[in-house]
């Protein structure tokens, strides 16, 4: 009876620290239950006004998955929807939309590129065997 409820005991522990030890959904990460807006850290305009050359916003959604990628062009704000599709391979996980995988992480506002920004992730594409360039956007909400 005692070796019963010892093995008993060590099962639930293995099993709790599995289930603890599982990454979160980086597209839930990215759009929480319905859809969140984010902007490459740095981007100074808001949304409907003037823009800067360069700067881009997500606004990732749930259901549907996909994102609208907002990009700065001539003063004005041009936007593209695009699916997302999750991915897990080799102990990775992440998204991909518009022809590229990222994985997602989030950091701790106290990293230097979080520029204090409570809610700070960082999408690192991933190589695609054709090019080993890689692509890193840090996204603040």
């Amino acid at each position: 009876m005692t070796r019963t409820f010892a093995l008993l005991l060590a099962l639930c522990s293995i099993t709790g620290n599995l289930i603890a030890q599982t990454p979160p959904d980086p597209l839930g990460e990215l759009a929480g239950a319905t859809t969140r807006q984010w902007s490459v850290i740095g981007a100074t305009s808001a949304t409907g006004a003037a823009c800067a050359a360069g700067e881009v916003q997500y606004t990732f959604q749930f259901k549907p998955a996909q994102v609208e990628v907002k990009q700065c062009t001539g003063g004005a704000w041009k936007s593209r929807t695009e699916a997302v599709t999750s991915w897990a391979a080799n102990g990775k996980s992440g998204i991909a939309f518009g022809g590229t995988s990222y994985e997602v992480k989030s950091l701790p506002p106290n990293a230097p590129v979080c520029k204090g920004n409570a809610n700070c992730v960082r999408l690192a594409s991933v190589p695609d065997g054709k090019t080993d360039a890689t692509t890193t956007i840090y996204l603040t909400r």
